[in-house]
């Protein structure tokens, strides 16, 4: 099973995505027949990690932990849906961010510095929203005329999670807060 890092949307968040996912259909009437995510799929994949936990996961551990612990909470912008049609998924696009770009590079090290091979792809922060069927494209995709979706919208990344694939879910393994702007302050792990 796969293991990464992840942002685990709130509700607020999950009633947003839910939202956006509802509008679709209507505002991009070419694309038919999507498997559509549930809300129990939702997430955004910060790092990705392995097929598995290493056997001894106390420095991966240790890393996320300080990671988090030096990292502000930070607001996502979701501003906008892509086709990939090479993944044949549908998904919600963040907005160009310094603090979530910081995010990423400071996982990417803790990552190498835990024995993880460098990630060979930039960052490209997203949720699915939906996956194209066998032999549906997405080429046909047209950008949805503005107003016609609910967006932008913004949802708080306050945590990191240790998660891992599952099937129809993902299981969270342990999670961290990230600091409060305001204070500083961090609180401890929190185990599943």
């Amino acid at each position: 099973m796969s293991v990464f890092v992840a942002w685990i949307p709130d509700e607020e968040a999950l009633d947003a995505l839910d939202a956006l996912c509802a509008a679709l259909p209507a505002a991009l009437p070419g694309l038919r027949g999507l498997a559509w995510r549930r809300r129990a799929q939702f997430h955004m994949t910060l790092r990705y990690l392995a097929e598995g936990l290493p056997d001894d996961p106390a420095p991966l551990l240790a890393a996320l932990s300080e990671t988090a612990a030096r990292r502000p909470r930070l607001t996502l912008r979701f501003d906008r849906v892509e086709a990939w049609p090479g993944a044949r998924a549908l998904v919600a696009r963040t907005a160009p961010d310094d603090a979530l770009a910081g995010l990423f590079a400071a996982l990417e090290r803790a990552a190498v510095a835990c024995g993880h091979a460098p990630e060979p792809r930039a960052p490209a922060p997203h949720v699915t929203l939906a996956y194209a069927g066998p032999g549906q494209r997405l080429d046909e995709f047209c950008t949805p005329a503005p107003g016609s979706l609910p967006l932008p919208f913004d949802a708080c990344l306050g945590s990191l999670s240790l998660a891992r694939t599952a099937p129809g879910r993902y299981e969270i393994l342990q999670w961290w807060p990230l600091r409060d702007a305001e204070d500083g302050a961090a609180a401890g792990p929190r185990l599943e």
